[in-house]
C-alpha cells in the first residue's frame, strides 16, 4: 500500500485530472467495444492454453472447457480483488475439486500457464523495445536488463527441471530438518510436472496459444488507446503491453491500482501521448477489464451452482484446528 500511494501521489502531480475526464467522457465508444471484443476472445484463449497444458501435466484426468474457464475467470476476478496474485488459489480449487485434478499437477498447470506469459511479456517486450522512438539509452538499457533477467529466472527453472533429482537435493540442503518431509515431495511432483514443457508437441501447441494470447492483448490495448488518442498503432500498444507486465512484478495495491496506471502513462509517453491521455485510458481498461471479469466470473459461478464461501470454508477444513 505504501508503494501504490507514492505511485500514486507522484502521478497526480503530473496530470490535469479535468483534462482526464475530458478524454474519458470524448473517447471512441466503438474502439471501446472492439476493446471490449478483444478482451473477451482474450477471456477464451487462456483456457484453452491451460486445458492443453492439463492434457500433458494431468493426462489421467480429462478436464473440460467449462471448468478450465471457470478456473481462469474466478483465478482472473480475484486477482483483481486480492493482492499477491491470490487468484492463484481459486484456480487450483477449482481444477482440484471441480475437476479432480491431483494438486501437484494442477499446481503444475499453473505454474507452466505462468511461465508461459512470463515468457511472452519477455519477447513482447524485446520486439517493442526496437520500436520505441528516439529512445533514451538508459531506457532502452533499463527495459532490457529487466528482460534479460526474467529470461535468466525462466532458464533457472528450465534447468531446474532438467535436473530435478539434484535441484530437491540442493533445496534440502538450505530447508530446515522439520520441513524436509513435507515440502521436498511436493516440489519433486511439481519439477515433474513442469517437465512436460519438454516435449516438442506440447511446446509448440504453448509457442502457438501464447502468441495468440499477447496479440489479442496488444490487439485490445491497440484499440484501447486509440478511443482516447487515435494516432497510435499496434507497436507502442505492445510495447505499453510489455511494460504494464513487468509493472505486475512490482507490489502493489489489488489490482495493480497505481503502478498499473503509472506504467501505462510511463510507456506511452515516448510515443507522444500526453498523460491526461495515457491515464484516461489506464483508468478505462482497468475498469473494463475489472468489471467484466467479475461479471465473467459472477455468471460462471451462478451457472455452475458454485457457493464462493466454499473456498473458505474448504480451506479451514483442510488446515483443521489450531495447535
Amino acid at each position: 500500500m505504501p508503494v501504490t500511494a507514492i505511485v500514486a501521489a507522484a502521478l497526480l502531480r503530473v496530470v490535469d485530472l479535468d483534462r482526464v475526464g475530458h478524454e474519458l467522457v470524448s473517447a471512441d465508444p466503438w474502439r471501446i467495444g472492439a476493446m471490449l471484443a478483444t478482451w473477451l476472445v482474450w477471456l477464451a484463449l487462456r483456457p484453452a492454453r491451460m486445458r492443453m497444458l492439463l492434457a500433458a501435466t494431468a493426462p489421467q484426468t480429462p478436464v473440460g472447457f467449462n471448468d478450465a474457464f471457470g478456473a481462469h475467470a474466478l483465478g482472473n476476478a480475484l486477482n483483481g480483488l486480492l493482492p499477491m496474485r491470490a487468484g492463484e488459489f481459486a484456480m487450483l480449487w477449482v481444477l482440484n475439486r471441480r475437476a479432480h485434478v491431483p494438486v501437484a499437477n494442477a499446481l503444475s498447470a499453473i505454474v507452466l500457464d505462468r511461465l508461459c506469459d512470463l515468457a511472452g511479456a519477455i519477447c513482447l517486450l524485446g520486439i517493442a523495445i526496437a520500436a520505441l522512438p528516439a529512445r533514451p539509452q538508459a531506457v532502452a538499457d533499463g527495459l532490457a536488463a529487466i528482460a534479460a533477467a526474467m529470461l535468466v529466472a525462466v532458464l533457472l527453472v528450465a534447468a531446474a527441471v532438467r535436473m530435478r533429482a539434484f535441484a530437491v537435493v540442493m533445496v534440502g540442503r538450505i530447508l530446515p530438518l522439520r520441513w524436509r518431509a513435507k515440502l521436498l515431495p511436493r516440489l519433486d511432483a511439481l519439477l515433474a510436472g513442469l517437465s512436460v514443457l519438454a516435449r516438442p508437441a506440447v511446446l509448440l501447441r504453448a509457442i502457438l496459444l501464447t502468441g495468440a494470447i499477447w496479440t489479442v492483448t496488444a490487439t485490445s490495448f491497440t484499440f484501447g488507446i486509440g478511443a482516447v488518442w487515435p494516432d497510435v498503432g499496434l507497436a507502442p500498444a505492445a510495447f505499453t503491453v510489455g511494460v504494464t507486465a513487468l509493472a505486475f512484478l512490482v507490489p502493489a495495491a489489488p489490482g495493480g491500482i497505481g503502478i498499473f496506471h503509472a506504467a501505462i502513462v510511463f510507456a506511452l509517453s515516448f510515443f507522444g501521448v500526453p498523460a491526461e491521455a495515457a491515464l484516461a485510458f489506464a483508468l478505462l481498461t482497468h475498469a473494463l477489464t475489472l468489471l467484466t471479469g467479475l461479471a465473467v466470473a459472477g455468471l460462471w459461478t451462478l451457472r455452475n451452482g458454485l457457493d464462493p464461501r466454499r473456498i473458505v470454508r474448504d480451506r479451514t477444513a483442510e488446515s483443521g484446528p489450531p495447535g
